[in-house]
């Protein structure tokens, strides 16, 4: 900002010479007079100092001995004095400032504040099928309107509030916190999956199986409904029971494939978005096979974004063969897909070679936690 301020009143850079001319900083101090980057060189001293400034200064300086002279003019005054004559340059000043005034109606900037498990992106989308994006009119937003439309259209927020300053919009959110599981109502647990019982650890409710015993889903595992000679008691079942239980896969893999591979030509080219004007950075476009990556980056200034951005695309080129490979690779690779999807010890495997792919067939073990919980629910007959 006194930067700001300088330039506008005008800077003058001076050199101060005479009898003892380092008087004249002891004078400036006292008087008020702002001086700046004062250097002491060949008994002088040579400083900077605004216009404003300068015009006190024969004042104090008529006893003192000290003269001054001026060596370079700068800042707007001056700028304005050397061009007052070229009418385009004025012109161009009037018709900035006046694009400027009418932008600063317009919403350039929207930042989302609050959020931690839901994406920004997410939110900005929501926020533009509602209507809300840069560049619409800041005067036709009803913040509390398209707070509520947010809300309605996002199922993981819980509060949003839209703040205009300017040609900046911030969306203010608070998302649904997780509730605790509701020990209050009655529950069974029930089987998520056919398997042999290996282990029970039941904390609330009445167990129903024992180790060894064969579930099918969707059996009940443990009740939530005790009772006793004397009454009945519902409660909300909790525990986990671990079954072995198996699952089948059926991965494919053909022996002959169409595969690609890099050239290593690569090319990035930039599109610069200044409010909604897009300025494409290159020329011409590209033609044959690659994969396309694009990045956002958006310019800040003092830690604030500008609506400035520049979207780079990152062209890696590629070209495509035949391959064949042999039954060993292809059982290779269909295992390699196996133990991705499957955290299980494998009990049974088959390939099968049939019209150019190599089929396997797979039954997994596994020990899992198989109880889930579900809510009794009464019935009262007529």
């Amino acid at each position: 900002m006194l930067f700001l301020y300088r330039f506008f009143c005008g800077v003058l850079s001076v050199e101060f010479s005479g009898i003892y001319p380092e008087k004249v900083l002891n004078l400036c101090t006292k008087n008020k007079i702002s001086i700046w980057s004062a250097k002491f060189k060949n008994g002088k001293i040579n400083c900077k100092i605004t216009v404003k400034d300068f015009l006190k200064l024969p004042k104090i300086l008529r006893k003192s001995g000290i003269r001054v002279h001026i060596l370079r003019k700068s800042g707007f005054p001056f700028f304005i004095k050397r061009y007052s004559k070229r009418f385009g340059i004025f012109t161009g000043f009037i018709l900035f400032f006046a694009v400027l005034y009418m932008m600063s109606g317009y919403i350039w900037i929207i930042d989302v504040v609050g959020n931690t498990k839901t994406a920004t992106s997410d939110i900005l989308n929501v926020c533009e099928q509602i209507g809300i994006k840069t560049g619409v009119k800041a005067s036709g937003i009803s913040a509390k309107n398209v707070a509520q439309q947010l809300l309605l259209k996002t199922d993981t927020l819980a509060w949003s509030s839209f703040n205009i300053e300017g040609c900046r919009l911030t969306v203010n959110v608070t998302e649904i916190k997780e509730k605790p599981e509701d020990n209050s109502k009655a529950t069974n647990l029930k089987a998520s999956a056919d398997g042999i019982i290996t282990h029970i650890d039941v904390k609330s409710g009445n167990c129903l199986v024992k180790v060894g015993d064969v579930v099918k889903t969707g059996d009940i595992l443990v009740s939530g409904i005790i009772e006793s000679e004397s009454n009945i008691k519902f409660v909300h079942s909790i525990g986990e029971i671990t079954a072995e239980t198996e699952t089948e896969f059926a991965l494919q893999e053909p022996l002959k494939k169409r595969v690609s591979y890099p050239t290593g030509k690569v090319k990035e080219k930039s599109v610069l978005e200044f409010f909604t004007l897009k300025i494409p950075l290159y020329l011409g476009g590209e033609t044959g096979e690659y994969d396309c990556q694009t990045s956002e980056k958006t310019l800040r200034l003092f830690e604030q974004n500008l609506p400035l951005k520049i979207y780079t695309k990152k062209f890696v080129f590629k070209k495509y063969a035949t391959v064949t490979q042999s039954l060993d690779d292809a059982k290779n690779l269909l295992l390699k897909k196996l133990q991705k999807e499957c955290t299980g010890e494998v009990k049974r495997k088959n390939f099968i070679e049939r019209d150019g792919t190599l089929f396997l067939t797979a039954v997994v073990t596994d020990k899992k936690n198989i109880a889930i919980s579900e809510n009794l629910i009464f019935s009262i007959g007529k």
